[in-house]
Parts: structure tokens; C-alpha cells; sequence
């Protein structure tokens, strides 16, 4: 089990943001909501990042490092979250059987 795995603020703020975006899926398609997360998300790292940064010439010098860092970051969790969806799909996801 990860560190991650037992931190309750963690799942907590991560249950706030699925129930937000659910919710919001309810007046507007599911795609639009899914690019905006993803939109948020990048934007609010690019201002985490920035903000971390000691000067502009810093912030240049280590952006790359970032982009790299935060892509693999979410390929590593978008591959954990969709291999949980294929062993789990019958109970995840509801389907219509023809």
C-alpha cells in the first residue's frame, strides 16, 4: 500500500472533484467536462509550478523537466485507473444489453 493509498485528504479532495464533475455531467456532455478537468488541471499545475519557481529563468531552465514530470505522472495514473476499469468493468460501468 502507497503512502498515497492511506492519505484521507488525498481521497477526500480526489472524491470532491469526481463528485463535481459528475454533477456537472448532468447539464453538459461528458466530453466537455472531462477537457475541462483536464484544462483545469494543466492550468492550476502551470500556476503550482510557476509559483515554485525562484525567478523566470529558473522557471524556463526546469520547464521541461515539469512537462516531462506531470505528463508521466498522469500516464502512470490514467494506465492504473483504466487497467482498474478493464478488471472491473461489469461492476464500473453500466451497459446496455441488446
Amino acid at each position: 500500500m502507497s503512502k498515497q493509498d492511506r492519505d484521507d485528504d488525498f481521497w477526500g479532495m480526489t472524491d470532491e472533484f469526481i463528485n463535481l464533475a459528475n454533477k456537472l455531467c448532468d447539464s453538459h456532455k461528458n466530453g466537455k467536462v472531462s477537457n475541462s478537468i483536464l484544462f483545469s488541471a494543466a492550468r492550476f499545475n502551470a500556476f503550482m509550478f510557476a509559483s515554485i519557481s525562484q525567478d523566470k529563468e529558473k522557471f524556463l531552465q526546469e520547464k521541461e523537466m515539469a512537462i516531462d514530470f506531470l505528463t508521466s505522472q498522469y500516464k502512470q495514473v490514467l494506465t492504473e485507473n483504466l487497467n482498474d476499469y478493464e478488471k472491473n468493468f461489469k461492476d464500473y460501468v453500466k451497459t446496455t444489453d441488446a
